[in-house]
């Protein structure tokens, strides 16, 4: 990794910065995420073990809303901005999720229910501080999106955010099986928190399977998206408690009047028991997942 040397003035604290006046570029080495137009690098501080993340080319619309975002517990923390040397774009210093995404953690972990109940509870905190707090709409949640840091969620990336009142949150955006499908319906839909409110329930759903959602069904993009609007959903994974299976179904409900407001779904996450994984109906099963037939049906800007 290359070092942090220069400082940054952002609030009333300096704040360490790259050392722009002796480099072009980041090393391609430290890339550690890439989507869309942006790229995430990892940096640490001269002479000491302090890592941040380096995400280039952010527009100020998402540097806006990754600052107004700070301050919670659950949310990647902003420490600064900084532009590389002969470009325009600012780039956002973050904090450093040592646990990479919640792609990968539920991929490579063995994850008690009562930590499937946490996380969850964890993720709904971080909408929660967006939606009644800062009046965001977060409008990408998926598990590349949701990150580890010493096995606590930290949601990130706010390039397709709005503010609640923005004029300009009509484009569609996002990785298939986690959108509102009332993208697919109609491609003007206004997004609104009941769209991060479907995402969190495709969420839940993989907490639980620790699986991509939909992966067993072939065919392209657009066809996955006509069968999610058409009334496709994944089935429970066997011996889900049932109130965390009611509360998915509720929160991917097609019509968004259906859905929860964030602080219902907090509400039920808080009434669920902890040590009690083992209540399920007969009719909730897994729906086998064939191997090999393809990787996530998923085209993004930001996956």
């Amino acid at each position: 990794m290359f070092a942090l040397r220069e400082t940054l003035i952002i609030k009333t604290a300096r704040l360490p910065c790259v050392g722009l006046s002796r480099m072009k570029s980041l090393p391609e080495k430290n890339i550690i995420g890439s989507g869309g137009s942006a790229s995430v690098y990892v940096t640490n501080w001269k002479n000491t073990s302090t890592i941040y993340a380096i995400k280039k080319y952010v527009d100020n619309k998402e540097a806006f809303l990754t600052i107004r975002a700070n301050s919670h517990e659950n949310i990647i923390q902003f420490r600064g901005v900084t532009k590389l040397k002969g470009e325009k774009k600012y780039s956002l210093v973050l904090e450093y999720a040592d646990g990479g995404t919640l792609k990968d953690y539920l991929r490579n972990s063995v994850i008690e229910w009562k930590n499937q109940l946490r996380l969850a509870r964890e993720i709904a905190s971080a909408v929660l501080w967006l939606h009644d707090e800062k009046g965001i709409i977060h409008g990408d949640l998926h598990p590349k999106n949701v990150l580890i840091h010493k096995g606590t969620i930290k949601l990130a990336d706010f390039g397709c955010s709005y503010l609640k009142e923005s004029d300009d949150n009509t484009r569609a955006h996002g990785v298939t099986p986690y959108m509102d499908p009332k993208f697919f319906e109609n491609p003007s839909y206004r997004i609104t928190e009941k769209s991060d409110i479907y995402s969190l329930g495709v969420l839940f759903w993989e907490l639980t399977s620790r699986k991509s959602p939909y992966k067993y069904k072939t065919g392209d993009d657009c066809a996955l998206r006509f069968h999610i609007l058409h009334g496709l959903r994944e089935e429970p994974i066997h011996n889900t408690n049932v109130l965390f299976v009611r509360l998915y179904q509720k929160c991917w409900e097609h019509e968004p009047d259906n859905r929860p407001k964030i602080h219902q779904v907090i509400s039920e996450l808080n009434s669920i028991n902890l040590e009690n994984n083992n209540v399920s109906t007969p009719e909730e099963s897994e729906e086998s997942e064939e191997s090999g037939k393809t990787e996530d049906l998923c085209l993004s800007d930001s996956d």
